[in-house]
């Protein structure tokens, strides 16, 4: 065996997450329009990432003093880390997402390093490559940078070139869909549905009240808005009160805090995070969509007609879209709260070869009652300013670093406590804004899942590349139906958006 180096405090945390339901694997994906060599492909990977970084080729291992070490494997098989594919007729986009769905749930041995890549023939025509990687070996925005290494700026190889991203407010780095009447119902549904389900509301909310007191609160408020036939008026009412954040079930001395008092309260007492639709247990039944991307230049037009980031558009189209797909199901939501990664460390043109990770899960919570896209992107911006303008993510990542050293036990029952008061995890992705190659053929695009832990239903992507912005979606299959219904709602939320700019 060969060297050994101990994991970080974030790396190890990420390594002991996995449940059935939630693996902590980062699923990343690109695709080609015409065929792959995967001989040339597989030279590639073993010069630019198996031989350059060691934990591609260690497994994890514990120590004598209890903690965990990568471990490098003399006798690593680089072959044994690739899977072959080939997609049935029509070898479509339906094709292709079954297979990331099936493959979402499929642990990775430990007994051999934490990757593997599943090299994809007759996806439209050309290949698609869908590289897994646990979370334990570095986070997103060391994956990008990894994933880039094996690209070229030209068919003939040229070297990519590597500058300092700029600062962006969230850097980061499936079997069919059950009929809903099938699936867990929603809180609204059960409740309707007479006494007995009305007691089931009322042991979930009793839950809810003691790991996520606002958000427990927030709900029963909405449910109460909802019962009494006055559902119309409510979300009239939330639209209006969007200048007071959007949140009328919260009081204004707790809506209206700066950010560290906010991150206070959102530790302490919990999150905006309404039971609904998705709320419940995840199972082993997984997801995949994605649509067709958005010119990444008519997204900044928008943003700068309404005096706004490229961020701030994006993460309002995802409130709308969530709205939208809320609506379709009959499900009564004022607000959800997303998990945010932000990254800790600055840009490193010249990655280490020690990976790792790096950064903070701030909680950024969205209404989903707005019926008004520009105030919806109102109330965004006010709660990303907040975000930026406070210390949570130094915040965040500090409690992280203290649950590290809690017993197995107590980590995982925080985690979850602290988890469950988001429905997953948001990511926006910064990619390179230039054509790509790999192994000589031009990279059509790119998309990648991160995560979820505890009972985290989504895991929502915006990635840009080559000037187009791509948005995908893995989710449970059981708690979130015709879930690809989500990522069309974007494309009509960024059309509405746009609407009212000028």
């Amino acid at each position: 065996m060969g060297e050994r180096q101990r994991l970080g405090v974030q790396d190890a945390l990420w390594l002991e997450m996995d449940k059935p339901g939630n693996l902590m694997v980062v699923d990343s994906l690109f695709w080609t329009a015409t065929p792959v060599d995967w001989d040339r492909f597989r030279d590639l990977v073993k010069e630019r990432l198996w031989d350059r970084f060691p934990v591609f080729r260690s497994v994890v291992v514990r120590g004598e003093d209890g903690g965990w070490y990568w471990e490098e494997q003399d006798d690593a098989d680089l072959e044994a880390r690739y899977e072959r594919a080939v997609l049935p007729e029509p070898g479509g986009d339906a094709e292709l997402q079954d297979l990331i769905s099936a493959q979402r749930v499929v642990p990775l041995d430990r007994r051999e390093p934490l990757w593997r890549a599943v090299l994809v023939d007759g996806f439209h025509g050309g290949g698609a490559v869908l590289f897994r990687t646990h979370h334990a070996i570095a986070d997103g925005i060391r994956m990008v940078q990894v994933t880039l290494s094996v690209f070229d700026a030209s068919p003939d190889g040229a070297a990519v070139p590597v500058r300092p991203a700029r600062r962006r407010e969230t850097p980061r780095i499936p079997a069919p869909a059950p009929d809903p009447t099938d699936g867990p119902l929603s809180l609204v549904s059960q409740v309707r549905s007479g006494a007995t389900s009305m007691a089931s509301t009322s042991l979930q909310l009793a839950h809810s009240a003691v790991t996520n007191p606002v958000g427990a609160a927030h709900t029963a408020l909405t449910l109460s808005g909802s019962l009494s036939g006055s559902l119309v008026g409510a979300v009239r009412s939330g639209a209006r009160s969007a200048r007071d954040l959007g949140s009328r079930g919260i009081p204004p001395f707790v809506t209206g805090v700066p950010g560290d008092v906010d991150t206070a309260r959102k530790l302490v007492l919990g999150t905006r995070n309404d039971n609904t639709r998705w709320t419940g247990t995840v199972g082993a039944r997984k997801a995949v969509a994605w649509s067709p991307p958005l010119p990444l230049d008519d997204v900044k037009a928008v943003a700068h007609d309404h005096d706004a980031t490229v961020n701030d558009v994006l993460v309002t189209c995802v409130a709308e879209s969530l709205r939208a797909y809320l609506q379709q199901h009959r499900a009564v939501c004022r607000s959800v709260t997303w998990d945010v990664p932000v990254n800790l460390k600055p840009f490193d043109p010249d990655l280490p070869v020690e990976l790792g990770n790096s950064f903070a899960l701030v909680q950024l919570e969205l209404p989903t009652d707005i019926d008004d896209p520009v105030r919806t992107l109102e109330v965004v911006r006010r709660r990303m300013g907040r975000i930026k303008g406070g210390h949570e993510a130094a915040v965040d990542f500090g409690v992280q670093a203290a649950i590290s050293r809690m017993s197995t036990r107590l980590y995982r029952f925080t985690i979850d406590l602290l988890a469950n008061r988001a429905i997953g995890v948001l990511t926006n992705v910064p990619g390179p804004q230039m054509p790509l190659y790999v192994a000589g053929q031009k990279v059509e695009g790119m998309m990648g899942w991160a995560p979820l832990t505890a009972d985290q239903v989504m895991s929502f992507t915006i990635y840009s590349y080559d000037g187009k912005v791509f948005v995908g979606i893995a989710a449970d299959a059981g708690l979130v139906p015709e879930h690809e219904q989500i990522v069309d709602g974007f494309a009509d939320a960024f059309r509405r958006l746009s609407q009212h700019a000028g």
